[in-house]
């Protein structure tokens, strides 16, 4: 049995994580998401049910990380949609969720990338007032046509959890370029 060596992406928030993995060839082998339904679930069963998750993923796509990155969580207010407790909410399950990818993925720590580096490092430029989230999807679905699949509403939206995924990649590839960098 061959492992794949990957170069794993997460893009943590407290409903869904993005999750994708990219070869050193920028091969893009794994993106998907694990998305929490029950609102009420604790922080902590979030984070449990992330690192059984995380290890079954690796197990079965026979994937063995070289490096794992992680999107930084945001530290800004952002226009009057983000409270205080929410950032300290997202802040605390990424620190869970980095200490489970901790625990459980041969001890390997990851190393956390603001969103703004990861599009830099692959020359994605967003005009101001643009819809981030679609030209993040649109980059990610003309660089990987193949592999890169994702399901619209019936009113022609990104289904819930596409961003998500596609912002995986988008660590990942950063990540990938720093891992290079540092070798």
């Amino acid at each position: 049995m061959s492992l794949n060596r990957v170069i794993l992406g997460l893009d943590i928030s407290t409903s869904r994580i993005g999750i994708a993995a990219v070869t050193t060839d920028e091969n893009l082998v794994f993106a998907d998401t694990i998305s929490f339904k029950m609102k009420e679930m604790p922080l902590l069963t979030r984070a449990f049910l992330f690192e059984n998750t995380i290890g079954k993923i690796l197990k079965v796509e026979q994937m063995h990380p070289m490096a794992v990155y992680v999107e930084e969580p945001f530290t800004m207010f952002s226009g009057g949609r983000t409270t205080a407790n929410t950032m300290a909410k997202l802040q605390r399950f990424n620190g869970m969720c980095c200490y489970a990818i901790r625990r459980g993925i041969y001890n390997m720590d990851p190393e956390l990338i603001p969103a703004r580096t990861c599009r830099s490092l692959n020359e994605i430029k967003i005009p101001r007032g643009s819809n981030t989230k679609q030209l993040i999807i649109d980059w990610v679905s003309q660089k990987y046509p193949k592999d890169f699949k994702y399901e619209l509403t019936r009113h022609g939206n990104p289904k819930p959890g596409t961003d998500d995924k596609a912002d995986a990649v988008v660590v990942a590839l950063a990540g990938l370029k720093k891992f290079k960098e540092n070798a």
